[in-house]
């Protein structure tokens, strides 16, 4: 009896498994992204955080107590500069990445989105992003761009 060689025969078989995954991963889930039909992995991590009441992005996160709260003239300044980042052209996101970069803790972004909740009626977090690629001018900062500022958050201290 002879022996089978199970990749010999079913190199085919292999060969067009490999073929679809990367034809999905490269071309069809990056088409259904950017037409909004899938989320990608930084439109995921933005709802984690936008529901996790543990987030430093949580308006009430700054509550808990123990917090280095910044002035109100300071956060008005933030919000300021936050909220005219956005253009119809061009979007100055240098500009609120430094917002956050003068930012100290967690507790601090957590009371400048309260604050911006306060003045503006949005949630911090969601208005950043905005909404997908056919909202323009309402797009504001991409999923990558917002990440960059979750993940700069996160290294933070909490108060």
């Amino acid at each position: 009896m002879a022996r089978s060689n199970f990749l010999k025969d079913n190199s085919s078989l292999i060969i067009g498994l490999v073929v679809v995954y990367f034809g999905y991963n490269k071309v069809i889930k990056p088409i259904l992204e950017s037409v909004g039909l899938q989320k990608s992995n930084e439109e995921l991590e933005i709802e984690k955080q936008t529901s996790n009441p543990g987030s430093p992005w949580n308006p009430n996160y700054w509550r808990k107590g123990g917090a280095t709260i910044i002035t109100n003239s300071q956060v008005q300044k933030f919000i300021d500069t936050i909220w005219n980042a956005p253009g119809y052209v061009y979007d100055d996101f240098d500009a609120v990445l430094g917002v956050f970069k003068q930012l100290k803790t967690k507790s601090q972004v957590s009371y400048l989105a309260h604050k911006f909740n306060e003045a503006k009626g949005k949630d911090l977090l969601n208005w950043l992003q905005g909404g997908g690629p056919l909202s323009w001018p309402a797009d504001r900062f991409s999923a990558d761009q917002v990440n960059q500022l979750i993940k700069y958050v996160s290294g933070l201290k909490n108060y």
